[in-house]
């Protein structure tokens, strides 16, 4: 320490007040990589789980998978991938969601999180917007009409404002409003029969026949009592079939039956809270997307099930130790996973639906003593999961939490959408907060530390930045490590000497010297989704450190969990006293419980 010099000191705007960073660090050298990584879990092919399923003209089945950020050709024969397709400057696949083919090869596709529109991709690869970029927040289904002029489309899942259900004219590009104001979904994936919409109401537990040959269009039930419908498709016999997401049931709705609410006849059972969409090939085989296990299945005529992809992990986002269970945590919005890191074991303990939960479509995860603290970057929420009881003790709204630290009884939490770190208080549901720091630009994403010191990384600044020391918060961050690309999860490293910093922009994991700011590569070529143009950073991949030294992160792109050995590590003294300096943290696990355990 006493040979630290300030290499530079900068002056920023940081919030409402003019601090100082200052950087103590003179070299920023990089050491070569000297770690043994091997993959702790691989999960499914099928990465993301799969949303909208169709069969294109050829009879090839296409998938979307929303959190994997791609659009999968599959061969259903050998239960294979035959291509991938996913985003670059020309062809403009983030978010897919539901998907359909005309006759001309042409794929129409929607985006509800990122374009937020709907996408045309022509057979030569070129994909264009057929509306207005950001136009069509929250649209989900996508169907054509039986002449194909018309395009209907829907939003769902808002359930902060009404949602409309639309018809575009492929030949004059006029939009009309069919619907509008339908709380919570005005339709999820529907389907296009004899000039009517026959679209799911997951909020009603219902599917309508929405008659466009009149105006206003008639709505009528088709069938009624379902807890959560979710998708439907007509064979080419104009059978109608529905998935119910609640249940697991894949129905078949009779209209000679007389009573909606008894006209249905169950084909198939699937776990609650997992599947999701149907297609029909050009045989009529019907098969079953999964988005909770990432799988797809075909339905046998007898009703047995034909495994083409099995369930697996769909993907993980985010990852978190809960040290007296000795147990990994990682989830996507649809599922929790836990891993037994010795073993490499690892099951589903909760399956869960949009809006309707059990969780709150979480994409991050931290332990809190016994328990975890479940965040959505999506719609803000943060939820104290109990793991024995596998429910919510207690839910907040943040401005998108990433990621959340326990400091003294409370939480810190980062929020991207303010550029703000939250002190929240733990006794009274976090409703007393304090603003720890606010940066507008910055993107500040994960937390590391304890009850004494802090440190968080900045996304868009590509820096990791020490917030609090001593229990308090310092007037001028430290800038602990500068000149990243896109830092995500940070973590101490337990020879008390280093952080150890997921470089998502260069797939690599990093440990730097807290005094010196010198570099090292501890693993290289790690799967971790990059960013893409107005979004610097994919999913939260985080990392944490298990009782024996090895190192584990969630890697998101390609649906593993690594297990990384640090053999560099060995040749850094460890401190003799076998305290950690100033800003470190012993991810030894304490006989004693913690002043930041929730009970």
């Amino acid at each position: 320490i006493l040979n630290m010099k300030p290499s530079c000191l900068n002056m920023q705007q940081l919030g409402s007040t003019r601090q100082v960073l200052f950087t103590f660090f003179t070299s920023t050298a990089f050491l070569s990589a000297d770690a043994e990584t091997r993959i702790l879990i691989q999960g499914s092919a099928l990465i993301g789980g799969v949303n909208g399923m169709y069969f294109d003209n050829n009879n090839v089945l296409h998938v979307a998978q929303v959190y994997g950020r791609t659009i999968s050709k599959l061969d259903v024969e050998k239960g294979e991938i035959a291509e991938k397709l996913t985003y670059s400057a020309s062809d403009l696949i983030a978010f897919p969601d539901d998907l359909i083919f005309g006759s001309n090869g042409t794929m129409y596709f929607t985006d509800p999180q990122y374009f937020q529109t709907i996408l045309a991709r022509s057979t030569t690869g070129l994909t264009l917007p057929l509306l207005p970029i950001g136009s069509v927040p929250f649209v989900n289904p996508v169907t054509l009409s039986t002449d194909q002029s018309k395009l209907y489309y829907a939003q769902c899942w808002n359930v902060q404002e009404g949602n409309g259900l639309f018809e575009l004219d492929l030949i004059t590009y006029k939009r009309t409003t069919i619907l509008d104001n339908v709380f919570g979904c005005a339709s999820n994936a529907m389907a296009y029969k004899d000039g009517a919409l026959y679209t799911p109401r997951p909020f009603e537990g219902q599917v309508v026949k929405i008659d466009l040959s009149f105006t206003p269009p008639i709505v009528t039930n088709i069938t009624t009592g379902m807890v959560f419908p979710n998708a439907v498709k007509f064979n080419s016999q104009g059978d109608l079939f529905v998935t119910d997401t609640a249940t697991g049931e894949v129905v078949r709705v009779n209209p000679n039956v007389s009573g909606t609410d008894r006209n249905r006849e169950i084909l198939a059972q699937f776990p609650e809270n997992a599947i999701d969409n149907l297609a029909f090939d050009e045989k009529d085989r019907l098969y079953v997307s999964n988005t909770a296990d990432a799988s797809v299945t075909e339905i046998l005529s007898d009703g047995a099930m034909r495994s083409v992809f099995p369930e697996d992990m769909s993907i993980p986002i985010g990852l978190a130790l809960v040290e007296e269970k000795q147990m990994l945590y990682t989830l996507h919005p649809g599922a929790l996973y836990e891993i037994n890191p010795e073993t490499g074991e690892y099951k589903t303990i909760v399956r869960s639906t949009m809006i309707r939960g059990p969780m709150a479509e979480p994409t991050s995860v931290v332990a809190w003593g016994d328990k975890l603290v479940l965040m959505s970057a999506t719609n803000g929420s943060l939820m104290i999961w109990n793991l024995d009881e596998q429910t919510s003790e207690a839910t907040a709204t943040f401005g998108l939490p990433v990621d959340a630290h326990p400091f003294q009884g409370d939480l810190l939490v980062t929020e991207i959408a303010t550029g703000r770190v939250i002190r929240a208080s733990g006794s009274d549901s976090f409703e007393s907060r304090e603003v720890i720091i606010e940066t507008p630009g910055a993107n500040f994403l994960f937390l590391t530390g304890d009850d004494s010191n802090v440190y968080v990384s900045d996304g868009a600044r590509g820096l990791v930045l020490q917030i609090m020391s001593d229990g308090r918060v310092l007037d001028a961050p430290v800038v602990v490590a500068s000149d990243l690309s896109s830092p995500e999860g940070i973590v101490l490293h337990p020879n008390g000497h280093e952080l150890l910093v997921i470089e998502v922009g260069n797939r690599s994991l990093l440990a730097v010297k807290l005094f010196t700011g010198v570099k090292r590569i501890v693993a290289e070529d790690l799967g971790l989704f990059p960013g893409i143009d107005g979004l610097p950073f994919g999913f939260p991949n985080d990392v944490v450190v298990l009782s024996d030294g090895s190192i584990c992160i969630n890697g998101d792109e390609a649906n593993v969990i690594y297990s990384i050995t640090d053999e560099g590590s060995s040749k850094l003294k460890s401190p003799k006293s076998g305290k950690f300096p100033k800003g470190s943290k012993s991810k030894s696990k304490s006989k004693s419980k913690s002043k930041s355990d929730p009970s």
